[in-house]
């Protein structure tokens, strides 16, 4: 859809202006705020000021920012469980019609290759959020684009510069977002290039590798990982105390939507 067809739709919806909004906004009760929602006020928002007859005036228009990071999460975690669903339904009702075969294994794939989308997003919306305390200057920029770094790497490093990783940490954090992040790559950019097509266990017949790549199992590993990585950092914690606040409110926002019961912190590295 073109901008201009989309923003046609919202004349038609007669959203058209900010000024509209702000009229709208005046017969409402009041902003609903989220775990993790920034909050704040845009320049000339908020004014105080005396009338002619010497009685204070007031006039406030809340600003908000939703985090986007925990629903990726919540994403990636339901489908998880779909795909759990779709996999032991896989093993109740696998026979030899090709028709249910092939609807057990879409059933399946759909929601594994979701989380694997939801979890690359999730790192790239954690990279926004901290980039701006990793001192990353134009010359680093300029290196990334000459060498064509690629956006595992480029993410890695940020993390690594805000929360202090070296050695063999900073490698297994690698490591992970980098095997995240290229399955996510071949989902939402893929090649139609055929290839051999291969086995799985638990299917007795040969399938092309997305089936047996975006499956449960594999799915299940890959939303446990980003979580392990989000609770290792929080564990670390970053000299940078906004970066601690953005993960913070980020587990506050996932208690909320019910994702996590209470703060995970497993004492290892991710991976």
């Amino acid at each position: 859809m073109s901008p201009s067809l989309f923003i046609g739709m919202l004349n038609k919806e007669k959203i058209q202006s900010r000024e509209m909004l702000i009229m709208a906004e005046s017969k409402n009760s009041g902003v609903l705020i989220f775990e993790g929602m920034t909050v704040g006020f845009c320049p000339g928002d908020l004014t105080i000021s005396i009338d002619e007859e010497g009685k204070p005036q007031s006039s406030a228009i809340l600003s908000t920012s939703y985090n986007v990071l925990p629903l990726w999460l919540r994403v990636a975690h339901d489908n998880v469980a779909l795909a759990k669903a779709a996999y032991e339904t896989i093993a109740d009702q696998w026979n030899d019609v090709p028709d249910n075969q092939r609807a057990l294994l879409l059933a399946e794939l759909t929601p594994a290759i979701q989380t694997f989308v939801a979890c690359g997003i999730a790192y790239d919306a954690f990279y926004e959020q901290i980039k701006p305390f990793a001192s990353i200057s134009e010359n680093d920029v300029a290196a990334w684009k000459k060498n064509r770094t690629s956006r595992a790497t480029q993410i890695s490093e940020v993390i690594r510069r805000v929360y202090k990783l070296n050695g063999e940490s900073f490698r297994k954090v690698k490591n992970v977002i980098k095997d995240t992040i290229r399955l996510r790559d071949l989902a939402v950019h893929p090649s139609h290039k055929i290839e051999r097509a291969i086995n799985r266990p638990d299917i007795p017949v040969g399938l092309d590798w997305r089936f047996c790549t975006y499956r449960y199992e594999n799915a299940s590993i890959c939303y446990k990982n980003i979580v392990d990585v989000l609770t290792y950092l929080r564990n670390q914690a970053s000299p940078e105390e906004k970066a601690n606040e953005i993960i913070e409110n980020t587990f506050k926002a996932l208690l909320q939507m019910g994702i996590v019961s209470d703060r995970p912190a497993p004492s290892h590295t991710p991976g």
